[in-house]
């Protein structure tokens, strides 16, 4: 199985342009809600958070399903935007079942690392994707790091710092 790594956190905290840093060295999976919101957005479709969302976490939970799949004897380090377990805050934040989320993270293979972005106010920026304010985000990383920890996985703290030196931390981590 592959060597993966998630890198999660509160949106806006930096993730995304770390994994886009180290693109050009690592087998890489986009965030699973920044694939589905450009694909329904692009067809007029009802699968987002502001008009549907159960559609949105189903689409993801496919999304990322589809992610894996692809990962399967991939060689690795593969880092990953987000994981399987993020799903269960989405869930969380509007009070959704999360039992296909519970399935599919009980016969995923268990990343290697998970490394945890804090919420960070200097580099929050909002976007057309992005419309909680940073109180909001901070709010929701919280969800996020209550589902990973509920489901006994460590996290390691990523310290603020330049993109270059979040990319060093994760490097020097993963022995890449």
């Amino acid at each position: 199985m592959s060597d993966i790594h998630i890198l999660t956190g509160p949106p806006g905290s930096g993730k995304s342009s770390v994994l886009a840093h180290m693109a050009p060295d690592f087998r890489t999976v986009a965030e699973p809600a920044r694939t589905v919101l450009a694909a329904q957005r692009a067809k007029g479709g009802r699968g987002t958070g502001d008009q549907d969302p159960a559609l949105f976490v189903s689409l993801m939970l496919q999304q990322a399903l589809g992610d894996q799949q692809t990962l399967h004897g991939v060689p690795g380090p593969v880092l990953c935007d987000r994981g399987l377990p993020d799903l269960l805050a989405y869930a969380a934040y509007w009070n959704l079942p999360d039992g296909a989320i519970r399935t599919a993270i009980a016969a995923m293979p268990r990343p290697q690392t998970v490394f945890w972005f804090p919420a960070w106010q200097a580099i929050y920026t909002q976007d057309a994707e992005r419309t909680l304010d940073f109180h909001g985000s901070a709010a929701f990383g919280a969800l996020v790091r209550e589902a990973y920890e509920s489901l006994g996985f460590s996290l390691v703290d990523v310290p603020l710092a330049t993109v270059e030196g979040r990319a060093a931390f994760i490097r020097q981590r993963i022995g890449a």
